[in-house]
């Protein structure tokens, strides 16, 4: 298990370096900063070309496009991401700052993916073909099919400004959590409950489970203590990437519920052409998005004791 670590760290670095690439590219072709810089040098003194150039030859934006990204992939493989252009500050230590909130934020969702989806799944295995699946499905299709901005600003309206039971946005301890998260949750977990319960209805067909029934075990028992486990790993594999993307990439509910997290820095950066930062997020994002998988890939071990990751063919 251990080479196939290595081997999938190894073929995680192209990937990096290709996406780093890319971003530098777009981020480089969105806009030029350095008259936005030279404006709030001095807000009252009109902008000459002068100061324009200064600040472009100070940031390296009048050196070619392939040796400013040689300058930065040098400092990136020392830690180093760069400084912001408009705070002046690391941003490593931009997104240090920012990752926790998001940390937090992704934790819950998944913790509420799998409170709806595992007893969705395994309740529209159970009753297949009843009206009960059928209310589960039709269900699980709307909350799959409602916008993640649609569904926050309806909570919003209900539990915070309506009902007053939750705060509106920010950092205010637990309470400050349960909106973005269910928000961010939702959709995740009506996919997930659908693919669980297709999976159950595949591996309830299978030979030992006619034979623990024919013994005469209840279906319920069945299904949750023999057919769960050995459908969890497609359904593992989406909930790791569900989990990686909630990282990489929960900008709007960050936005819209104003929590100071990744998605947030992302935002500002994008909004502001601050590149460094934007590429910086960018890549931390894939990163992660990528160890979650490998840390998801090597649990099919523990979960199917079938299942031998590395081994020789």
């Amino acid at each position: 298990m251990g080479g196939y670590a290595a081997r999938r760290l190894l073929l995680a670095l192209p990937t990096l370096l290709g996406l780093s690439l890319l971003v530098f590219l777009l981020g480089s072709l969105a806009g030029d900063p350095s008259d936005e810089l030279a404006a709030r040098s001095d807000p009252e003194a009109g902008v000459t070309a002068e100061q324009v150039a200064a600040i472009r030859h100070d940031l390296g934006l009048d050196r070619p496009l392939p040796v400013r990204y040689g300058r930065w992939l040098g400092r990136a493989v020392r830690g180093d991401l760069g400084t912001s252009l408009f705070t002046n500050r690391g941003v490593g230590g931009q997104i240090a700052d920012a990752f926790p909130t998001t940390l937090v934020l992704a934790v819950a969702a998944l913790v509420l993916i799998v409170l709806l989806a595992v007893p969705m799944g395994v309740a529209g295995a159970l009753f297949h073909r009843h009206w009960q699946d059928q209310a589960i499905r039709a269900l699980a299709l709307t909350g799959a099919s409602a916008p993640g901005f649609f569904l926050a600003y309806v909570l919003v309206h209900v539990f915070a400004v309506r009902l007053r039971l939750l705060p509106v946005a920010g950092l205010s301890g637990a309470r400050s959590v349960v909106l973005p998260a269910f928000t961010l949750a939702v959709g995740p977990a009506a996919m997930v409950s659908r693919l669980l319960r297709a999976s159950l209805l595949e591996v309830v067909g299978e030979d030992y489970i006619r034979t623990a029934r024919g013994k005469g075990l209840a279906a319920v028992p069945v299904l949750v203590n023999h057919a769960v486990r050995n459908a969890a790993l497609p359904v593992l594999t989406v909930v790791g990437s569900v989990f990686g993307r909630m990282i990489e990439g929960a900008v709007v509910i960050e936005v819209v519920f104003s929590r100071p997290g990744i998605g947030q820095l992302t935002y500002n950066a994008v909004r502001s052409y601050d590149y460094p930062v934007v590429v910086g997020t960018v890549v931390f994002g894939g990163a992660m998005f990528m160890l979650v998988n490998l840390l998801v890939d090597l649990s099919y071990g523990l979960v199917d004791p079938r299942v031998r990751l590395g081994r020789a063919r």
